[in-house]
């Protein structure tokens, strides 16, 4: 059987309806079905349930989104801060406590990495404008199990943030950089089911080193 690999969804407005839709890009679904593995969408539950929905999955990505409540680390919003939905912070938050302490299989994409770092005590950099290159390449540098997963210790990322990792948490542990010195993907310490990186892998689930990551992420959720 396929490792079922859960998929963080999000609320969004549809149309008229009066209440939102549960929603996640399918390029997500595709990187997770490309790498091996049977996607399953993951709604927006209430945090306390979180250990439960968990049961349901052999390995989760950690979606991307709209920015995180800057109140969570004590600081007034930038101007450019918005997209933010605190019932999903208090999601991502609890799921997060909940695959380090159930050892779950994890791969953390861009917002993903923000929240883990904020749920962790560490900060964000509201507003990077320079770091919104769209469909731009830049360079990072890669190195511990991130560079072994890859199979590289440079790789070429894309950009869709304007938020970063500031402040890092205590119990992580920097895995890429930017040329600017810039956090682009983590570990954390103790929990080598875990990498999170700040790009988005699923829209470059074309190149081999991009979709290793969703291979690897599947190879670890086979093995529970």
């Amino acid at each position: 059987m396929k490792p079922r690999i859960g998929i963080t969804s999000w609320p969004r407005p549809a149309g008229d309806r009066t209440e939102p839709s549960d929603t996640v890009p399918r390029a997500y679904v595709r990187a997770v079905e490309r790498a091996g593995g049977l996607p399953i969408l993951l709604p927006l539950v209430d945090p306390t349930d979180v250990e439960e929905l968990l049961t349901a999955v052999d390995g989760v990505v950690v979606t991307g989104g709209g920015d995180v409540d800057p109140a969570r680390y004590g600081a007034e919003p930038h101007p450019e801060t918005g997209g933010i939905d605190a019932a999903r912070d208090a999601f991502d938050a609890a799921l997060w406590d909940g695959l380090l302490a159930g050892g779950v299989p994890a791969l953390g994409i861009c917002r993903a990495i923000q929240i883990l770092n904020v749920a962790l005590g560490g900060t964000l950099h509201q507003h990077m404008p320079e770091h919104r290159l769209g469909d731009g390449l830049h360079r990072v540098e890669v190195r511990s199990r991130l560079a072994e997963v890859i199979g590289a210790t440079t790789t070429e990322v894309n950009s869709l943030h304007h938020q970063a990792i500031d402040r890092l948490a205590d119990g992580l542990t920097v895995t890429a950089q930017a040329a600017d010195g810039g956090v682009e993907g983590v570990e954390v310490d103790g929990h080598r089911q875990v990498l999170a990186v700040q790009w988005h892998p699923e829209l470059l689930r074309h190149r081999p080193d991009q979709l290793a990551l969703f291979e690897d992420l599947v190879s670890r959720a086979s093995s529970r």
